[in-house]
């Protein structure tokens, strides 16, 4: 997604459609029980299009503008999102350490205040980018977690086609309408990035899915996001080369620490 929007930047909401489309064509592929659509199902699902369409562009601006590493790191805390319905909500226990945790979250963040490089503040555009997709993120969680207990894990692929196939159309129109003058160079010159992005992210939620059915939502997230962090920052400064204040290394440092205590 970041080497498209670096290579091409226009096009985004129809780049973003076509990563939808796919991601929502590998759980076609993986479904093994049929595929059954309910009413109150679509309920759940027109909730998860509309907080994926957000974070699938704001994410796709949000690298596109700024560092990989800081993107991924500010993306991550959207788990407190889900990690404070877990607890308040669902009445799941919380020990000590993940009270510490939860703390040094915020620390972490108020550390990291510099730019790649460290010569100036973030960009408040950047900023407000990797916030909606942050937030949306994290209701993504909450909801595909409600969605599970309400249907006991019995509907998890017809939620998320319906989920990531309306987030394709959302995104698609506003394609149309806002960016008609690079709807077929998006298409030509996108669809390869779009379908290999598409269906690693459809992976992805499949796997989300499996470890939130697995453990108590408050424990999944950190497990997640851990190791997406891990290896967004290494991505960040081997491939990318992007380069760190060594404030910013600390802040990473704490926040590693703090997703480490979660558990």
């Amino acid at each position: 997604v970041r080497r498209y929007g670096r290579k091409y930047g226009d096009g985004g909401m129809m780049f973003n459609a076509i990563l939808c489309l796919f991601s929502a064509v590998f759980f076609v592929l993986t479904d093994t029980g049929g595929l059954i659509f309910t009413k109150e199902l679509v309920m759940y699902g027109i909730i998860g299009c509309i907080l994926f369409a957000a974070g699938f562009y704001g994410a796709y601006l949000a690298l596109q503008t700024g560092s990989f590493g800081m993107t991924r790191l500010i993306i991550s805390f959207s788990g407190l999102i889900s990690i404070f319905y877990g607890i308040i909500f669902l009445h799941e226990q919380a020990s000590l350490l993940k009270w510490i945790a939860i703390a040094l979250v915020f620390v972490s963040s108020f550390v990291m205040k510099y730019q790649k490089n460290g010569d100036k503040d973030f960009s408040w555009k950047w900023l407000i980018l990797v916030l909606i997709t942050a937030i949306s993120n994290g209701f993504i969680a909450v909801v595909q977690r409600i969605q599970q207990l309400r249907f006991e894990h019995a509907y998890d692929n017809e939620f998320m086609i319906i989920s990531l196939i309306g987030a394709a159309v959302i995104l698609a129109i506003m394609g149309i309408i806002k960016e008609k003058d690079n709807f077929l160079p998006t298409l030509k010159k996108g669809s390869i990035y779009g379908v290999f992005a598409g269906m690693l992210n459809g992976a992805t939620n499949f796997l989300n899915l499996l470890i939130i059915a697995e453990f108590q939502l408050s424990g999944a997230t950190p497990i997640r996001t851990g190791v997406g962090l891990a290896t967004g920052f290494l991505i960040s400064i081997f491939i990318y080369k992007e380069k760190f204040r060594k404030i910013q290394l600390l802040g990473a440092l704490i926040a590693i620490v703090a997703l480490v205590l979660f558990k």
